[in-house]
């Protein structure tokens, strides 16, 4: 990853860094603490394994996820904002020009990505709701479930542990609170993972409609997998990369990029490269 895109990640992972605590006020306020530790003690159970605790967390606990499809609303929309600004500068440096306007490519070289902010861009974007976004907020409930399932299987694997060590229903009320409450580090997991797939959705939305046939995996934080993903590049927009996707991330915390590929040009005659590159603008 170039110098130009770790600036770009950078103001992508302070955006996710800032909207965790939306995350993490969601999944606070989607059970009631209380009601969970009255209708486990009045099971009256003398034994449970963790794993009958959890199944148990999972059936009987009645969730309200309105606060965190509200919070991935918001990082889904601000994040489709920032994808869509990163595309147009990557595109504006690849000289790509089949869709975006001069002026459209002009603003996106002149971005400061040390202070980026969505502004009042989200509320245009929510007029003309592109197709990726509209699939991002579609598809919130998977996403809402996948958190809910995390966040009950904890809640059973207390309640196991405090049937074994004989809390107090306060003390299991508190144990239940201080793990959920505290949990920045999954807060700001789940943000980051949601914030790289709505940027990367928006992004190659925008390659497409600019005319781009290959793209390359831009590495941001070395795993094998995703290493493996830019060994490969480039490959056809659309086409699925080692890791089984199209598009970052390939896992939790994956804050790689998407970027369009173009030909080193450097030894390229003049007329070779007007050929591949269309017009140049000033």
């Amino acid at each position: 990853m170039n110098r130009a895109w770790k600036k770009r990640n950078g103001a992508k992972i302070r955006l996710a860094a800032r909207r965790a605590k939306l995350i993490r006020e969601g999944i606070n306020q989607s059970f009631s603490t209380q009601q969970v530790v009255d209708d486990f003690v009045a099971m009256n159970f003398q034994t449970i394994t963790p794993e009958q605790a959890r199944q148990w967390a999972r059936t009987h606990t009645r969730l309200n996820d309105d606060a965190l499809r509200q919070a991935l609303f918001t990082i889904y929309v601000e994040a489709y904002v920032l994808g869509e600004d990163i595309g147009m500068s990557a595109i504006a440096k690849a000289r790509i020009s089949k869709a975006p306007t001069l002026k459209e490519l002009q603003r996106a070289m002149g971005i400061n990505w040390d202070t980026w902010k969505p502004g009042n861009k989200p509320a245009a974007l929510l007029v003309r709701k592109p197709r990726g976004l509209s699939t991002l907020l579609d598809n919130r409930g998977v996403t809402i479930q996948g958190i809910n399932n995390t966040t009950l299987d904890r809640i059973g694997t207390i309640l196991a542990r405090a049937l074994s060590k004989g809390w107090t229903p306060n003390e299991i009320k508190d144990q239940i609170a201080d793990t959920i409450d505290d949990d920045n580090d999954r807060a700001l997991t789940i943000a980051q993972t949601e914030m790289s797939r709505a940027v990367t959705a928006a992004s190659r939305q925008l390659y497409e409609e600019s005319g781009v046939e290959l793209v390359e995996w831009l590495v941001a934080d070395p795993c094998d997998l995703c290493e493996e993903n830019a060994d490969v590049s480039p490959i056809g927009i659309g086409e699925t990369f080692p890791s089984g996707d199209t598009e970052p991330p390939a896992h939790p915390n994956c804050v790689c990029d998407l970027a369009p590929y173009v030909a080193d040009t450097r030894n390229i005659g003049e007329d070779a490269l007007s050929m591949m590159l269309g017009e140049e603008f000033d």
